[in-house]
């Protein structure tokens, strides 16, 4: 009896034992990260698939990125990071349809991409009554793109508008005999919006605009079009808006027809600019965007470039295109500690500061869009120059 009393008392003690133990280890007990899928709408076919299959990989550079750093913790919870992309097919039909099965059938509340207005128009018919916040890589200024119009709407990258005070100061400092500007720019819906606040900027530092030239999204052989801009005399082409084997195209096009003043461009990729016109014709021209081997690059952009070159065996600027908008939308998700998008929302356009590849980046554009959705950072600017890819400097971008 003695024995079997011992044996009870001795399991009682266990048992207490372990209770008090068990809350301990429970509190202990890391949580199973769970999966935070964010929908990527990337047109992987089409005219625009050469540059937005590059956007899609910088959004894979990214994923790999966070999720080895532990992915990002939600209310003490951990999240891994799963892109699912959608073909948008370089239409407005199939930004449509990418977006609704993004958002009906794979339940995304957060969402990457487009990059043409009227892509970007199209998708926010089904982002934004849905109230799915997305973050679109550019916009050209029309206000059913990105407004006002379009509250669960942000931008991570620097836009059409956005680089055009500081790529026209340029122009008059670097070369002050350069009056008239002649604009080139895609028939993609934008040039009504564009066109005067293009002419409005110029005229306050002192150049004028000799024309606008439009040209149609399937166009393949643009000698017409550079002849009729050069028709008009400019000391300087812009042009606005296009993908590379575009803006290569007109800037061969128009060296071949004795045209030596310089060309600036929007946000595109200076290396491929320079295989499409050739390095005979690729001088004195500029685009906003990375000189990838420059030591003026920040240490971010120096690591996508070691992670693009192990994992796709080349370097190219438009990873970090891609890169930019997915590291503004999780720190804004994780500064919310909510996966709810108003929420993530509220807090976003609120934000003080975030981070960027290109730097610290504020939040801004109340006054230029008619809403505080803009990731304002500072705006690479990059020259060819005899056939080389040369690094201009870093500019400041006026967005209030």
């Amino acid at each position: 009896m003695k024995g079997k009393r011992l044996l009870i008392l001795v399991g009682s003690i266990c048992l207490v034992l372990v209770l008090a133990v068990l809350p301990f280890m429970t509190a202990c007990a890391k949580p199973v990260p769970q999966t935070l899928k964010i929908g990527a709408l990337v047109s992987l076919t089409g005219f625009a698939s050469a540059s937005e299959t590059l956007i899609w990989d910088g959004v894979k550079l990214f994923q790999d990125w966070i999720n080895e750093k532990g992915g990002i913790t939600i209310k003490g919870q951990p999240y891994t990071i799963e892109f699912v992309a959608e073909d948008g097919q370089s239409t407005a039909d199939g930004a449509v349809a990418a977006a609704t099965k993004l958002v009906y059938d794979d339940g995304v509340k957060f969402m990457v991409g487009e990059v043409m207005p009227f892509m970007n128009i199209a998708q926010g018919t089904v982002t934004e009554p849905a109230k799915v916040l997305r973050v679109a890589l550019y916009n050209c200024y029309g206000p059913d793109e990105y407004g006002a119009k379009t509250p669960y709407t942000f931008i991570a990258n620097d836009c059409t508008v956005d680089f055009m005070t500081p790529n026209l100061q340029y122009l008059a400092e670097a070369y002050p005999n350069a009056k008239t500007i002649c604009v080139l720019t895609p028939d993609d819906g934008s040039p009504p919006y564009l066109e005067p606040i293009f002419k409005q900027k110029a005229a306050e530092e002192g150049l004028t605009s000799s024309g606008f030239v439009l040209w149609p999204l399937d166009t393949t052989d643009f000698t017409s079009f550079t002849v009729k801009a050069l028709a008009t005399k400019p000391d300087a082409l812009f042009l606005i808006n296009g993908w590379p084997i575009h803006m290569g195209s007109i800037l061969k096009a128009a060296r071949e027809m004795g045209f030596t003043g310089p060309v600036f461009a929007c946000h595109e990729d200076p290396y491929d600019i320079r295989e499409v016109a050739g390095r005979a014709a690729s001088t004195e021209f500029y685009t906003h965007n990375l000189a990838m081997d420059a030591p003026e690059m920040t240490s971010m952009i120096k690591e996508i470039a070691k992670l693009a070159q192990a994992k796709y065996g080349r370097v190219s600027p438009t990873y970090v295109w891609g890169w930019s908008p997915c590291w503004s939308l999780v720190q804004a998700i994780e500064a919310a500690q909510s996966l709810d998008p108003t929420v993530v929302k509220d807090t976003w356009e609120k934000m003080k500061s975030i981070e960027t590849p290109y730097g610290t980046g504020k939040m801004g554009g109340l006054n230029t869009y008619g809403i505080n959705h803009s990731v304002s950072a500072p705006m690479p600017l990059t020259a060819l120059k005899n056939g080389e890819v040369v690094w201009v400097k870093w500019q400041k971008v006026p967005l209030p």
